[in-house]
């Protein structure tokens, strides 16, 4: 799988209360264990280099984007793996509040 996909794949799954955790590092799934995400949509997923994606997410609260790390190693069943997610609420459909 390429970076994007398992950052989509990965995502799509965390929002959906079903992470596959081949996707995952231990930890990220760990942090999250009793959180349950409540996401009506995907607007947006961005790569930024190789390892770090942005993927914007809808819910009834409005708008929240979601930093997203990622590790490469060829032993991972994916090739890729998430190692930290962070998230901020969006005035608007787009916009950190700090750049990269």
């Amino acid at each position: 799988m390429s970076a994007f996909e398992v950052c989509h794949k990965g995502m799509k799954g965390l929002f959906g209360n079903l992470p596959n955790h081949e996707l995952f590092n231990k930890t990220v799934l760990k942090d999250v264990k009793d959180k349950t995400f409540e996401v009506e949509s995907l607007s947006l997923i961005k790569m930024f280099g190789d390892y770090n994606c942005d993927v914007v997410a809808k819910d009834h609260k409005g708008h929240r984007s979601y930093r997203v790390r990622l590790e490469k190693n060829p032993k991972f069943t994916h090739l890729y793996r998430i190692i930290d997610v962070k998230g901020q609420r969006l005035a608007s459909p787009y916009q950190w509040k700090e750049k990269l």
